[in-house]
């Protein structure tokens, strides 16, 4: 499981089901799931906003099988502690499959619900969850307890870095995960030269398939190691850059953060306000001691967005990089949590 990789899939019944697509959809995180043919579910049709597919058949059983077949692992909610009809019928899916398969219930503790849910993503690297457990007319509380563990299972998950925050709010900005259909914009605006002229990982020109490719590595591929936003408009939702840690190492409680900005947004003041809040995420929710970051020597205005957040000048690398067959002098930039605490502005993430 990596950071952002997380999708949660579901048959759309009422209660359980319902309550997981619902806490996917409030949070930008992927889903989906198969549902019967004609989207049936106790209170009728289930709405498009949910993006289910529907199976051949009407038969409930045929797309509870599908979810477990094509997830990683299923996690069984429940207000009682025992389950009945296509709750049971779940866990004889996940046994008949070989899927793992975790039953949730208010008092299946210790551990308490959302610390075994963290234990069951990470032993068995779940990348699609599938969430299923009573419809609500069985069991009129249990879409309250799916919501309740998922939100703090989410939590525990950001602070751990098993998964990606899904926005970071600022006065102006929002930070959430880059996704694929971000690369047309993404290649346009970072296939400017004077973006690609400063960025060692940005070649020039800068194709809308060299940006998905891009976008795929660092979203997929990042083994808890990396995390990167698109940095967008807080009204309109438009892309506006991008922003990352990287290289994050736990045993040193340390990361490198990496920025730009499209040309066209150049002297707003973005910069700072995206990596204020990026610093702050840091220090708050993956608890690091140390943000570093490095700019070009003969790229000043990057310098003055670090130095606006408080790092500090610590070093300069000679020849560091290459870029474009010239060796390039950089500025190695860092801001502790202690220089940090207290002064930034209250983001909200």
């Amino acid at each position: 499981m990596s950071p952002g990789s997380l999708k949660i899939i579901s048959g759309g019944q009422t209660g359980a089901d319902r309550a997981a697509l619902d806490f996917a959809l409030a949070r930008g995180i992927p889903h989906g799931g198969w549902c019967p043919q004609g989207r049936l579910a106790e209170d009728g049709p289930i709405a498009p906003r949910y993006q289910l597919t529907e199976t051949p058949s009407p038969d409930y059983d045929e797309r509870t099988e599908w979810n477990v077949r094509d997830s990683d692992g299923t996690v069984v909610f429940s207000v009682a502690s025992e389950l009945t009809g296509g709750s049971r019928r779940t866990v004889d899916l996940a046994q008949k499959h070989g899927k793992p398969l975790l039953h949730l219930f208010p008092e299946s503790g210790p551990p308490s619900p959302e610390h075994a849910l963290i234990a069951f993503l990470r032993e068995h690297r779940i990348q699609v969850l599938n969430v299923a457990g009573p419809r609500a007319s069985v069991e009129p509380g249990v879409a309250d307890f799916v919501s309740d563990i998922l939100c703090k299972t989410w939590h525990l998950a950001e602070v751990e870095g098993l998964v990606q925050p899904t926005k970071i709010e600022t006065e102006r900005l929002v930070l959430r995960p880059l996704v694929p259909d971000d690369a047309p914009v993404m290649a346009r605006l970072a296939g400017r030269r004077e973006i690609a002229d400063t960025m060692v990982s940005i070649p020039h020109p800068f194709s809308e398939l060299q940006a998905r490719e891009w976008i795929i590595a660092r979203t997929t591929r990042s083994k808890g190691r990396e995390m990167f936003f698109a940095i967008t408009h807080k009204g309109d939702g438009c892309l506006v850059g991008t922003i990352g840690l990287r290289e994050i190492d736990p045993e040193h409680s340390q990361a490198e953060m990496g920025f730009w900005i499209g040309v066209e947004w150049w002297g707003r003041g973005y910069g700072t306000e995206a990596t204020r809040s990026v610093v702050r995420f840091a220090f708050e929710r993956l608890g690091l001691n140390r943000v570093a970051a490095h700019h070009m020597v003969r790229n000043p205005a990057s310098g003055r967005v670090l130095e606006n957040i408080g790092m500090k000048p610590e070093g300069l690398l000679r020849q560091r990089v290459r870029k474009w067959e010239v060796f390039e002098d950089v500025v190695l930039c860092a801001i502790l949590r202690a220089e940090w605490a207290g002064t930034a502005p209250h983001d909200r993430s």
